[in-house]
């Protein structure tokens, strides 16, 4: 399924991904490297060396971005992918390139531990996990430290490592680099834990949400507030109720009667998990299902007469089910701080009147619902019944 729009708010886009990555990771070295190149032959941005290095780093991006994207992050392999195809194009060119280009290895050695930093975090925990970016974001600062040390040693042809310590300003440009590494280290830290938590806490909300308003609502809630407002709809309103579960629940405990209400529940949402449903509504044994089409409800209610009864049969129960199509208003119902999205309206009461009047086992459309259908199934039988606040027999079909 293609992600809601409420999906893109809460965990971003591909496209987010990507150049969030791009940005905050895989872009580092190549920048360093591209300014170091720059500096040794001014001409390097008429190279081809430039413009495979880009497209390597682009890649490396869109690999890694989809990767989080999708859920399946791999930060080793994936920091591997631009100075490989780099270095790569590099050695086909020139076979000596390593030898006289000591900033190739660099970059392939930043690759490897900063993935393999990044890999370790996955599954640490978090306190471990903070430890690894403080020890990453130091080693992503070096990266500035090392290239300059690279480029002083090809710009000195006779240059020597030992008296690169003797210049102050050397020891100085490796303190502030490594002190600036631990500073980003413990804000990026601390900023990760935050993440973490602030994830963890969204996806508890998004949980609860859902259970008490919805997906399709929920979507709609954050999407377009304004719809969620008191208007009339026309719609398909299921009703489900156990037969002989109070006398049942006497003689059972609390928890046997809880465990039976789950797996009720458990079962019957697998009917209408990819159906039009806008609200589902549980009130002890009865269920209610508010749908945009009576195709979908006949559908789920098909359904769950099947599995639902196969399951309550091994409590000695079994259910009814009835439904009704017609106007209603829905929207967020009740005081300024306490609110609801609820259904109202006969159709409602009607659909409810309809699935008590349904025997176990029985399935009962309405004749206003079944003549929406667009195929209709084969009626076994017509009824019609007295129910309350009804002057007037409603008329019903067994099917």
């Amino acid at each position: 399924m293609p992600p809601t729009d409420l999906h893109q708010r809460l965990y971003g886009t591909r496209r987010s991904k990507i150049i969030q990555e791009l940005f905050t990771n895989t872009a580092h070295y190549p920048l360093a490297n591209i300014l170091l190149e720059y500096l040794l032959a001014p001409r390097y941005f008429q190279e081809s060396d430039f413009y495979v290095l880009v497209t390597a780093s682009l890649i490396q991006a869109y690999f890694l971005g989809s990767w989080q994207y999708q859920g399946t992050p791999r930060p080793l392999l994936g920091n591997l992918i631009a100075p490989l195809i780099y270095i790569g194009v590099e050695l086909m060119g020139h076979t000596n390139a390593l030898s006289t280009n000591p900033h190739y290895l660099a970059y392939f050695g930043f690759a490897l531990v900063i993935g393999g930093l990044q890999q370790a975090r996955l599954n640490s925990p978090l306190r471990m996990a903070g430890y690894l970016i403080l020890l990453e974001s130091i080693v992503r600062t070096n990266i500035l430290f090392v290239t300059f040390l690279i480029l002083h040693s090809l710009l000195e042809t006779k240059y020597q490592f030992s008296h690169f310590f003797n210049d102050k300003t050397h020891i100085f440009l490796m303190l502030v680099t490594n002190l600036i590494g631990v500073m980003m280290g413990v804000a990026n830290r601390n900023a990760e834990i935050f993440l973490v938590l602030l994830n963890h806490t969204n996806k508890q909300l998004h949980r609860y949400s859902e259970w008490f308003l919805g997906k399709d609502v929920l979507e709609m809630a954050i999407t377009d507030p304004a719809s969620l407002s008191l208007s009339r709809r026309e719609r398909a309103v299921l009703f489900m109720d156990i037969r002989g579960f109070t006398y049942w629940s006497e003689s059972q405990s609390p928890e046997k009667v809880v465990e039976m209400l789950n797996n009720y529940g458990e079962t019957a949402e697998k009917c209408w998990l990819n159906s039009d449903a806008i609200k589902v509504k549980f009130t002890g044994d009865e269920i209610m299902i508010v749908f945009q089409s009576t195709e979908h409800a006949l559908k789920v209610a098909q359904c769950m007469q099947q599995s639902v009864s196969f399951l309550l049969d091994s409590y000695g129960l079994g259910a009814g089910i009835g439904i009704h199509h017609g106007a209603l208003v829905e929207g967020l119902v009740g005081s300024h701080k306490v609110k609801a999205y609820d259904i109202i309206g006969d159709t409602v009461n009607t659909a409810k009147r309809i699935c008590d009047a349904a025997a176990r086992g029985e399935l009962l459309i309405s004749e206003q619902a079944y003549d929406t259908l667009l195929t209709q199934p084969k009626s076994e039988e017509l009824r019609a019944l007295m129910v309350k606040g009804k002057t007037e027999a409603v008329v019903v079909h067994v099917v």
